[in-house]
Parts: C-alpha cells; structure tokens; sequence
C-alpha cells in the first residue's frame, strides 16, 4: 500500500506537469488521511482553479491559509484567484494582505492596482502601479498600466509622460497614438480641452514623421478619438491627420475584398444584375443598446424585394434586441474581433453597399472601416462625427439637423436625407408607471433633468446649470451616473455654483424602463450644449416632455433641433445661452406653459416614431449611388 507521502509525491507531479484533474484525485487521498495538510490543500486549490472549478479551489486556499497563516504564496495565490472570480474588494483586501508578506511582489502590485482601477478606485490604484515602476523601470508595460489609471484618474499629463517612457523603452509605437489620444473624460475647463487637442495635434504629427509601425492596431492602440467629439469643435483636421498616420503606420489595414478590384467603384452593375442589391450592417452594438434600438426599424423595413440585408454580428450579448435582428434579416452572419478574419468573411459576402452605423465609439469597427470590402460603404449618425477614413464615401445625416454649411464638417461626402435619419419604434411606459418618488427625489422639487452620458457636459454649459437653479429655488437637477464618474462633474458645478451645489443629484445606472420613466416624470428635460440628446430626446419627446436646446454649431449639437422642426416646433428652441436658461425657468415654474407645450409635443411628435420615409429615401440612395 502506497504510504500518504507517496501518493502526495504523486499528486505534486501531475501538477508541475500541468495533470490539473488527475493531480486534484490524490491530492483529496491526502486530505482524507491528512485533513490538515496545508500544501496539499493549497495543490488541491490551484488544481481545482486550473480545471474549472474555481470557487472550490478558492475555498481549499482559504484552508490552507488558516493552517499556514505565515505562507505568502497561500497568500499570493487567494489574492489572483480572488481577482479572477470573486468580488473585486475582497480581492483588493486579499492583495493587501498578501503584500503584508511579500511587499516587493510586482505581480501583487500589478494585481492590487488593476483591481482598484477596475473598482473605479483610480488615484488609489496609482500608488501600488507607481511603485511596481519603481522596482521594475525598465519594463514598458509597466508604464503602460500607469499611463492608463492615471488617464481614468484625470491625471493627464502624469498619463503622457507614462505613455511616452513605455513607448521609448520599446513597447510598440502604438503607445504614442495612445499618448495622442489622452484627452479628458470629464474636463476641467475649456482650458483643458484646448491644451489636449493641441497636445493630440502636435503628438501626431511627431508620430507621422517618426514614421510609425503598428502591426495590430487592436492590440497596439486599442482606442479612438472617441472623446473629441464632446468638445464642441470641428474634428475633420485631427481625424483626417489620425486616420492618415493609420494608413502609413499599418497597411494591413488597407485590404480591398476582390470583388471591389474588380468592379471599382463603379459599382458592378453587371455583377448585380437580375439580384438584390445586398446590404450589410456592421456595428458592435447590434443588441439592446442605443445602436441596436435606433436602426431595427431600419434593418426590419428595408424593402427585401430589392434589397438582401446581411446582418454582421460581433461577440456581444445574446439579448431580446439581437435575437430579434438575427430573425428579421436575410442573413445574420457572426464574424469574431479579428480584423483579418472578419474582413475576409465580410469579403466572401460580396457586398454592395456596407452600412455602418456608427463609427468612433469602437476600436474594432473603427479600424475596420479602413478596408474596402464594398463598393460603396456608408456610415450614420450613430456617433454623429466625421472619421476621416477615405474609404467611407458618404455620411447619410438627417438634413433638419445639418447646419447650413455642414458639408464642410465632414471628409465623406454629406448626404441630407428628410425624415429623422432613423426608424425609431415609439417607446411605452411599464406598468404600474414609476414617478420620481420611486427614484428617491422630492416630490415637491421641479425636476429638471439632464440624463446624458456626462462626458457630454461641456463646461460651457455649466453657468446655464447654475442659472436655472438660482431661478428656480424648489428646482433640482438630476443626472444620471452608471459609471461612477459624476463627483468630477458636480466638483465642477460647485466651484461655479456652491450655492446650488447641494440641489444636484446623481442617480445610478438605470435600466431601459426605469430610464424611460424618469423622463416622462421630468417637468423639463436639458439638453447640453454642443452635444444633443437623441435616443434620450426621442424618449423624452414620446411622452411630451419638453426638451430645452440650444443647436450647436455641429451636427451633433442639433438632433434636438432637428426633432422639434420635423415636428414643426419652436417653443424650447433658445437662441443663446440667456434665451436657454429664460425657457427652461419659465416651462419649469410656469405649469400652465409647461401642460401647453406637452400637449403639442404629444400632437406632433408622431413624426419622429416609426419614419417610413428615412426609410423609402435610404432605399433610393441605395439604388442611384451603390
């Protein structure tokens, strides 16, 4: 019979030779003759962790740490397994614990500060990423980690100086694109938006002429130029200069599906004889977010004896949304976040006309539309920005919401279309219908509310929100914060107003119905300046909530705008700031105005829900230009 440090000899190693199941049998041999063996327990939990069953592997390490209490790799190993599965405070106090023991540890120091920074603790997770630089300053990756956290946390030029060590310690050139792109996510000021754009600037311009390598742009870059769009400013330049370094830095990312070699962009007429003309859709967003639910309609409605809609799917939640998509479109097609596997699977398709919905917002789909894989690819106003790319040939945008010289705002051609662009299904209230007391606001206190994302809040609107609330005494306003970044923008507020400061509210992430109720309980809904509400808008306008805009110079400052013309309205248009605050004061104060203008919101609004005629005219750009 074999004895008990046989068979524990055995068990250790099936584990160094990566035996995980086979190892965790004898390792349970042991313990049942050896229940208090601690390195046996702590075998049993890394087995455990590594063939699956992590929660009981976690469990075994517990174990061993109560009879072995001095042990750091007990320790150590809680802490990443704590990490991986459990809640990410236990795991932040198991790291803490753990380096009690080993505080050199640049695996644990590494682990501590990515589990504070996942927490939304950034100036903490800081400390223990600055001193894993400080024990390992040669190591790119290092500086990296900080540059990223210290970005999160606001510390943008402690972000630069990480990006551009990391990059000439030589990990990738992508790192000074990343450093180009560190821009604030809440501004400070104006001031700062300035500075950061011509930071951007002058950044890659030494990046073009540094003459730049990026083999994966995914991996290397990983973001866009996402926040620019919420300055308030005409991005075509900077765009235009990023999507150039793009094409000298990678070429990969110039592939042209063979079918466009052949037709050119003549389009193929012969090719598309006697067939539909076939359509695909591509966004990341394909399930129930804004995306998904502004361009069902869309993709629902488009005419299917002309047109065969190929529905492209990113990894994504299997939700309601997306089902509903995969069933309504001729064929639904999953392509992985590969950029050269899901170009070719596009390219086997054959396409003539590529419609994204959005781009800017994904890194995957933006760098992506940098292939020609139709003849003709289009995007829309899902993120409402030009993207400089020269392969995307047309911007399709809502003619209502363009401003007069808005072509010059875009590298694509601009096509104006009549209707809202989108094919919005008109949104209903769930029963029993939930007010503001259900939110925990006062019922007695007007509510003026503002649920855009709040890196849309420019400074420039702060004064406006400080007015409204020192006009109206019994007002609050509310904003909505899923991610934990609102005390930047009430910090803000307060040094403009601190007399009002205490009547901002910060409500947590909502879901779709609960959203949908807080807007139709609203006696006033603010829209920000330079940056327009739209599905939000759409929301609001379905229940006769009125909405107070004043339309930016852009596109994207105007959807609000371009809503109240369809709808023939004027009444919370504002032709200045003054004229913003003097309307949103009186709908809020004045309930007779206010039941007036719900009313004729509800009257007209039903041109805005359900639009066949963005749809008819899509079709006809389809047809003449494609």
């Amino acid at each position: 019979m074999a004895s008990i440090q046989d068979v524990f000899t055995h068990a250790q190693r099936l584990h160094a030779a990566g035996h995980f199941t086979e190892a965790a049998v004898f390792a349970r041999e042991v313990l049942r003759l050896a229940p208090d063996h601690a390195v046996t327990r702590h075998m049993l939990g890394t087995a455990l962790y590594a063939s699956g069953h992590g929660e009981e592997g976690l469990a075994h390490i517990g174990t061993a740490m109560l009879l072995d209490p001095g042990q750091p790799v007990y320790a150590v190993n809680q802490a990443i397994l704590l990490h991986s599965l459990g809640p990410k405070a236990d795991a932040a106090a198991a790291f803490h614990r753990a380096l009690r023991l080993r505080p050199g540890d640049v695996r644990l120091l590494d682990g501590l500060g990515s589990c504070l920074s996942e927490q939304g603790h950034n100036p903490q997770a800081l400390s223990p990423l600055k001193h894993r630089v400080a024990l390992e300053p040669g190591v790119s990756e290092a500086y990296r980690k900080v540059a990223i956290v210290a970005q999160r946390a606001g510390q943008l030029d402690e972000a630069r100086r990480a990006y551009r060590r990391a990059w000439r310690l030589g990990g990738g050139d992508g790192l000074l694109v990343r450093e180009a792109l560190t821009l604030p996510t809440i501004p400070r000021s104006a001031a700062e938006i300035e500075e950061s754009r011509a930071h951007c600037a002058a950044v890659l311009q030494l990046a073009r002429g540094h003459g730049l390598r990026i083999e994966d742009p995914l991996r290397e870059v990983g973001v866009t130029s996402f926040f620019l769009s919420y300055h308030g400013l005409d991005n075509r330049a900077l765009n235009g200069e990023l999507a150039a370094l793009y094409r000298e830095a990678c070429p990969s990312l110039l592939y042209t599906a063979a079918h466009c070699r052949e037709s050119g962009q003549s389009g193929g007429a012969e090719d598309r004889a006697g067939r539909r003309l076939r359509v695909g859709f591509l966004s990341d967003y394909f399930h129930n977010h804004t995306i998904g639910m502004l361009n069902e309609g869309l993709i629902e409605r488009l005419s299917r004896e002309r047109f065969e809609v190929v529905l492209f799917l990113t990894p994504g939640p299997d939700d309601d949304l997306r089902r509903h998509l995969r069933m309504v479109a001729d064929r639904a097609v999953d392509i992985p976040s590969d950029l050269d596997a899901a170009r070719r699977i596009i390219a086997e398709l054959r396409l003539d006309v590529l419609y994204y919905t959005d781009i800017g917002m994904s890194p995957f789909t933006y760098f992506l539309a940098f292939a020609r894989l139709a003849p003709w690819q289009c995007l829309s106003w899902g993120h409402p920005d030009t993207t400089g790319i020269p392969t995307l040939d047309v911007f399709l945008s809502c003619d209502a919401m363009e401003p007069e010289d808005g072509a010059v705002h875009y590298s694509e051609r601009l096509i104006r279309l009549p209707g809202p662009t989108v094919c919005y299904r008109r949104p209903r209230l769930a029963e029993p219908r939930k007010t503001r007391i259900d939110f925990g606001l006062p019922a007695e206190s007007r509510l003026y509310l503002c649920p855009q994302s709040l890196f849309k809040i420019h400074p420039d609107y702060d004064e406006a929100l400080v007015a409204i609330l020192r006009r109206d005494r019994d007002g609050i306003l509310v904003f909505v914060d899923p991610r934990d970044q609102g005390a930047a923008l009430v910090r803000r507020l307060g040094a403009k107003g601190s007399d009002v400061a205490g009547r901002i509210r910060l409500l947590p992430g909502l879901g779709t119905a609960d959203f949908i109720a807080l807007t139709a309980d609203a006696d006033v809904m603010l829209d920000p300046f330079h940056y327009s509400g739209g599905k939000t808008s759409l929301e609001a306008l379905a229940f006769g909530t009125p909405v107070v805009t004043w339309p930016g110079a852009f596109m994207r400052g105007r959807h609000t705008l371009g809503f109240y013309t369809l709808m023939g309205l004027d009444d919370c248009v504002a032709s200045d700031p003054a004229d913003y605050v003097d309307r949103a004061v009186r709908l809020g104060t004045d309930s007779l105005l206010r039941a007036q203008v719900r009313r004729r919101i509800l009257e007209r609004s039903g041109v805005l829900f359900d639009d066949e005629v963005s749809v008819r005219a899509i079709e006809r750009i389809f047809q003449e230009t494609a």
